[in-house]
């Protein structure tokens, strides 16, 4: 019989898979391979792809995409059986992820019709990062019960991550990441320059000092409360370390830093969104229903 120990498991590996998808993503992105497989579902008219590095990296994103998908499956049907009574939030969460993700399969395919079109990549990340999202909601509000206290600027913090990592991609779509390799502005590194692509550059870490902050405060805020320390302290970690990496990836713009500037952001986003979650009540109904029962009808 599926329990609920069980379904926990599987809700966090579905979600880890979500992530290395869009890791994968970024890799796809960076190293050029985004046409790798030029036709869709198949690569070069065949199940498999040929024997070049771009076909290679290009497929084994769509391959983990696909095993994204089945486990999403999985765990709808899962989300179902379990908690269709005690947490219906649960299933309609997973079943939320499941609709999101057929949909993001579909845009993957236009976009390798469109040859990468930049704002159809942006969206597609986009959608990728709702997915995510949805999916950790999942796992989160599948933990033991607990009352919680929401807070609201936690769920602003994570609207504003969210912004903040689409802010990047427009300066990957404008392909102003190619001409300002500066840091922390253009030019000398501190020259405003709102000329043509580099607006973006500009708006994206403007973005990236004021949204930065907020973290920052709602993150050390976050540590003080007694059950979201590590996961505060951990995101807080991980911010720093997306700043540095995105310095370099401004300076350099080396593929390495590229690369891992998409993979971080998205564990910020996703180490924020579950602070904002964790705070979230987690009641069974069943089991309110009962203690409700006997508070009316005391023996």
């Amino acid at each position: 019989m599926l329990s609920v120990g069980v379904f926990r498991r599987l809700a966090f590996v579905t979600a880890l898979f979500a992530y290395l998808q869009i890791a994968l993503g970024g890799v796809v992105r960076v190293s050029g391979s985004g046409l790798g497989c030029p036709d869709w579902p198949l690569c070069n008219g065949r199940p498999y792809p040929p024997a070049n590095v771009h076909s290679i990296i290009e497929y084994s994103h769509r391959l983990v995409g696909s095993i994204t998908e089945l486990l999403i499956v999985i765990t709808v049907v899962a989300a179902w059986i379990v908690f269709r009574r005690s947490r219906p939030a649960v299933a309609w969460l997973a079943t939320a992820a499941l609709a999101a993700g057929l949909s993001e399969a579909l845009l993957g395919g236009i976009v390798v019709e469109n040859e990468l079109a930049p704002w159809m990549v942006l969206f597609h990340l986009g959608l990728a990062m709702i997915i995510l999202g949805l999916l950790v909601a999942t796992a989160i509000m599948s933990l033991p019960a607990t009352q919680g206290t929401p807070r609201r600027t936690l769920w602003v913090a994570a609207a504003a991550t969210y912004l903040l990592v689409l802010t990047g991609s427009t300066v990957v779509a404008s392909r102003a990441d190619e001409s300002c390799h500066a840091w922390p502005a253009c030019g000398n590194g501190f020259a405003l320059d709102f000329s043509g692509a580099n607006a973006f550059s500009m708006l994206h870490r403007g973005a990236v000092l004021v949204i930065g902050l907020f973290l920052i405060y709602v993150l050390v805020s976050a540590m003080r409360s007694a059950a979201l320390p590590p996961v505060a302290i951990g995101t807080l970690l991980v911010l720093a370390l997306q700043v540095a990496v995105g310095a370099g990836a401004a300076i350099t713009n080396a593929g390495f830093f590229n690369g891992l500037h998409v993979a971080i952001a998205t564990l910020v986003w996703a180490g924020v969104l579950s602070l904002a979650l964790l705070t979230l009540p987690r009641a069974d109904h069943a089991a309110s229903y009962a203690r409700l029962s006997v508070e009316k009808h005391p023996a």
